[in-house]
């Protein structure tokens, strides 16, 4: 991941959440691998491609710092909860998507391994 500039950093922390969320997502998720801003990223999941939402969805979960606050910042409810009932049947079955999935649905019975003991 490359260092931000000064300039970067300030804008990063001012503006819209969606444009935070996309920009962070860039800097995390995108190893150079692609030709994509965060601009683009936004502007593709506004048109409700489910192709692109599923590639967005997936990047975030699987290489996010913090994928819950993302996947919220750029996804309404009813688009990220029938996106994360895929991702449960089909993604590989880890300890970071059942967390992911237990803090976006608060079912805490996902992610039992990270309970409290008693």
């Amino acid at each position: 991941m490359r260092e931000l500039k000064c300039s970067e950093k300030i804008y990063i922390h001012m503006g819209n959440p969606k444009m935070i969320s996309a920009r962070t997502v860039l800097l995390e998720c995108f190893w150079k691998d692609y030709q994509i801003s965060a601009e683009e990223i936004l502007s593709r999941l506004a048109e409700n491609d489910p192709g692109f939402d599923r590639f967005i969805f997936s990047k975030i979960v699987e290489n996010s710092s913090y994928p819950s606050r993302h996947i919220r910042a750029l996804f309404e409810p009813e688009k990220w909860q029938p996106l994360l009932d895929r991702y449960m049947k089909t993604g590989r079955d880890t300890k970071r998507l059942r967390l992911v999935a237990a803090n976006m649905t608060g079912n805490r019975d996902l992610a039992k391994e990270y309970a409290w003991r008693t």
